[in-house]
Formats: structure tokens, C-alpha cells, sequence
């Protein structure tokens, strides 16, 4: 899969938090799961982004300026 890389791996992983705290209000026991559980997933996939940024650009990186982007 070419398309898929770091940045899509982070898009997909902000839209799987978003849609775990969103739903953190409603009755997670239809999805077999309580909200605790839910918010441990969600601190688990926020701390999976900030470990693929580590990895992938250092610690330095987390506070680097990034570069504008182009084509817009």
C-alpha cells in the first residue's frame, strides 16, 4: 500500500479517538464495552501517535517547527 504511511497512519488514528470520545457519553455495553474501557483505548491510540512521532522524528521533532504545506 503506497498510500499508506505515517500521516495516514495518524489521520486514522485521530479519527478512531474521535469517534471513541464522542461516543464516551452514550452506553458503550451495546459495543460489549464499558466507557472506562473507551477512554483507556483512546489514551492508548493518543499515546501510540506520540510514540510513531518519537520514532519517526525524534524527540526533538515533537517540538520542531513544521514545514508549510504546499498545494493548497
Amino acid at each position: 500500500m503506497n498510500w499508506f504511511n505515517t500521516n495516514a497512519a495518524h489521520n486514522l488514528i485521530n479519527v478512531l479517538i474521535l469517534l471513541l470520545t464522542g461516543l464516551v457519553g452514550f452506553d458503550w455495553t451495546l459495543f460489549g464495552i464499558d466507557a472506562a474501557l473507551a477512554l483507556k483505548i483512546t489514551g492508548v491510540l493518543t499515546l501510540l501517535k506520540i510514540l510513531m512521532n518519537v520514532v519517526r522524528d525524534g524527540v526533538a521533532g515533537l517540538v520542531r517547527r513544521q514545514p508549510a504545506v504546499e498545494g493548497i
